[in-house]
């Protein structure tokens, strides 16, 4: 079932509940209504049976006439009963049996008593008389009050049928002029496929659900749009890197096996291959560090802290050792009063290795030129700086940087993988943290990580 006919469905079914609320009502007081007008009726015929037959040596002639001719307009079914104050029947010999049980002793306690049975109504009135106290009834049924509401029960059901069909009806077109721009989405939706990403679903002037939905489906779009071109890129790159050690190590072995040399030449082309080798595994261990990021697997120690000074200290340490030829420079800034406060939740190792990368990228791509590694406290947050005088990075590439594997131009002469930087975004992320890159062509680049400090 589409939701067009499901909307159109409980349309009806909220109309049914208040039609039926609403015919029950007025059939309810119809009924009461008509009870108690033929009630007053009974009433009337009891107070008339009282004055014929114990009024009648009371009043003149002609009153009495009068009284007897309206007496002989009979109700249907009607029982009429007379009794004295000891039950027994007087003037007319109907048996208190045909009247409901108790209805005499109620008449003791109360000036007019009424009961319903069934389709029978009957009502008692208590008559005080110069010739003692009686009790009269009159029971009767109200045919012509049935039929009345008999038809209206006819004419209630037609009504609550038609009803229902014209609540279908205008709910159906209703459901389907309000789902109409989302069948629009639909079919704009179905004719964006891979090659397509760059379309778009059109967005209503409106500010209803129907424009957030549009604008939620284009954004995601976008999202695949990147993450498209970002996989292409991905294994554009990826093909590149993992190829070119492929390439060295076939070459070189094919030279070496294409007649035969002296050991030194063989144990050359064995270190060759090896170092290639190495190269190769350096990517894959890093790939499997950016896989285990990606899907959530590396996880923060319980517990585990890290001094943001102290690591620092030893990704210098590292990095010098790494980049023999280039001077690392340690600046630290303004503080906290309390060194605690330079201590953030993580991993000591795993941070050690992202500022490593960065810090080895600086010194990479800057000829080994001065680099400067700064710690401030600013603002509830710490902030740490590797600051280069190297090649910088193009305006175009900065928004490509970040990606694993890419390369800008002006880098790929340098050695590397193009991975180091991915997998420290990812690491700093993991940390709770930022990286921020300002870069100008020629001129250097600015590697900022952000971390909240803890009050």
């Amino acid at each position: 079932m589409n939701i067009r006919t499901r909307l159109a469905l409980q349309f009806t079914l909220l109309v049914a509940l208040l039609l039926l609320a609403g015919l029950s009502t007025i059939y309810y007081l119809e009924k009461e209504s008509t009870r108690h007008l033929f009630a007053q009726r009974l009433a009337e015929r009891a107070r008339i049976t009282a004055a014929l037959f114990l009024e009648a040596d009371e009043q003149s002639l002609a009153a009495t006439e009068k009284i007897r001719n309206r007496f002989v307009q009979e109700l249907p079914n009607e029982i009429l009963g007379i009794y004295d104050s000891q039950g027994k029947a007087c003037f007319l010999d109907e048996p208190s049996s045909s009247f409901p049980a108790g209805l005499l002793q109620k008449l003791l306690r109360e000036p007019e008593v009424a009961t319903v049975e069934g389709d029978r109504q009957t009502v008692g009135i208590f008559y005080h008389d110069n010739q003692g106290d009686f009790r009269i009834l009159v029971s009767a049924v109200y045919v012509a009050g049935q039929e009345r509401l008999a038809y209206l029960r006819l004419v209630m059901a037609v009504v609550l049928v038609l009803s229902l069909a014209l609540s279908f009806g205008v709910g159906w077109l209703f459901a389907r002029s309000a789902l109409e721009p989302v069948r629009e989405i639909a079919q704009h939706a179905r004719r964006i496929g891979i090659s397509d990403l760059h379309l778009r679903v059109p967005v209503g002037t409106g500010q209803d659900e129907l424009t957030e939905l549009s604008e939620t489906f284009n954004l995601m779009i976008q999202r695949l749009d990147a993450a498209f071109q970002q996989q292409q890129s991905f294994i554009s790159n990826a093909s590149h890197e993992l190829r070119t050690p492929l390439t060295a190590m076939i070459g070189q072995l094919d030279i070496t096996l294409n007649r035969p040399r002296p050991v030194e030449m063989y144990q050359e082309a064995l270190h060759s291959t090896l170092a290639e080798a190495q190269k190769l595994k350096d990517i894959i261990n890093h790939l499997l560090q950016l896989a285990q990021l990606d899907a959530n697997e590396a996880t923060l120690p319980i517990g585990g802290r890290l001094r943001l000074d102290e690591v620092l200290y030893a990704a210098c340490e590292e990095s010098m050792v790494l980049c023999p030829d280039c001077h690392i420079s340690i600046q630290v800034g303004e503080l906290p009063d309390d060194a605690e406060q330079l201590s953030i939740p993580g991993d000591p190792n795993m941070f050690r290795l992202a500022l490593a990368n960065l810090i080895s990228n600086a010194c990479k791509f800057s000829g080994n030129q001065p680099v400067l590694c700064t710690l401030t406290y600013e603002e509830s947050c710490l902030s740490l700086c590797v600051v280069d005088q190297g090649i910088g990075i193009a305006a175009a590439d900065l928004a490509h940087v970040r990606q694993t594997f890419f390369r800008a131009e002006n880098a790929r002469s340098f050695g590397g993988f193009g991975v180091g930087l991915a997998l420290a975004i990812k690491i700093i992320e993991l940390h709770g943290g930022t990286l921020e890159i300002d870069s100008e062509l020629g001129q250097g680049t600015i590697m900022r990580v952000v971390l909240p400090a803890e009050e």
